[in-house]
């Protein structure tokens, strides 16, 4: 791993192992772009991004979220601006299972350094399929009202 993109990643990790929506969010690209269970869902704005991030982090947070952790499975550099990058995720609850799942992050190079553009999550981890749908649908509303 190269170019910044372990210390991105590291950024990353710590805000979300934080459950801080403004610092994991501050490192999305916009337009940004979810796909869970197939379907895309698209970000245009941080006024709609910002609330859908702080609802999932908040529903991890009432799932007895503790702290995050993952390993990078894999980079491929598209180019020297363009990568997607394989994680594996774990997640320790209280009293409860770890998840474990893994999310592929593809990520672009600006002036402001690496930020996610798109998240394709390719496991799916049955307890926190409510928290990433009751996003989306947050999302949705903001989009229709906005």
């Amino acid at each position: 791993m190269n170019q910044g993109l372990e210390a991105f990643f590291e950024q990353y990790g710590e805000a979300y192992s934080a459950l801080d929506a403004n610092a994991t969010s501050s490192m999305f690209a916009l337009p940004f772009m979810t796909v869970h269970q197939g379907q895309g869902t698209v970000w245009e704005t941080m006024d709609s991004l910002l609330p859908a991030t702080a609802a999932l982090l908040g529903w991890f947070e009432q799932q007895g979220f503790l702290s995050a952790t993952y390993k990078i499975e894999e980079v491929l550099f598209i180019d020297d601006n363009f990568a997607t990058v394989k994680l594996i995720w774990s997640v320790t609850r209280l009293d409860l299972a770890p998840w474990q799942y893994g999310t592929c992050y593809h990520v672009k190079r600006g002036v402001e350094g690496w930020k996610i553009y798109c998240v394709v999550q390719f496991d799916a981890v049955p307890d926190m399929e409510e928290g990433v749908d009751a996003a989306i649908r947050l999302s949705q509303r903001l989009s229709v009202s906005g």
